[in-house]
């Protein structure tokens, strides 16, 4: 069962320090797109993976790319340089990148995201010129009809 907003709280509580990035993102700047997942950048750390085996443990999450689909409680053992997460949980997918196409880093998000109430708790979201960067990089066909939108949503 998804259920990207209990997700996203569960984050929010655990005080994970992230930007929500993708088409989430793109519905709290006003678009139409309906997501399937939730999209967030992250500085990859020993102390936030940890924080995030432990709040995710009772939601079963594994590594979805990996044929295997290897348990995210156990693997990888070594995190030191880990650049992108991909789960499935039993609340939906997440996504963790610690890289944003034609955006940057986290740190480089930071500078411009936004800072919105979410679940009455604090929450940053990727700005609607960097999350427009970021989906002409990615340049698939559901991206270039976002951009359209979000353009609109702008002016």
């Amino acid at each position: 069962m998804t259920n990207l907003n209990n997700l996203l709280e569960l984050l929010q509580k655990a005080q994970i320090d992230f930007i929500i990035v993708g088409g989430y993102s793109a519905t709290l700047h006003g678009s139409s797109l309906v997501t399937q997942d939730l999209d967030i950048c992250i500085e990859f750390n020993s102390e936030q993976i940890e924080r995030l085996r432990e709040i995710l443990k009772d939601y079963h999450p594994i590594h979805r790319m990996h044929p295997k689909k290897l348990s995210f409680l156990t693997h990888p053992e070594d995190t030191s340089n880990l650049k992108n997460l991909y789960l499935k949980t039993d609340l939906g997918t997440l996504d963790l990148l610690g890289l944003v196409g034609g955006v940057g880093t986290f740190q480089d998000l930071k500078t411009n995201a936004l800072q919105i109430t979410l679940n009455n708790l604090p929450c940053s979201i990727i700005s609607i010129d960097d999350l427009i960067k970021a989906k002409e990089f990615m340049g698939r066909p559901k991206d270039l009809m976002t951009i359209q939108e979000l353009k609109c949503l702008k002016r």
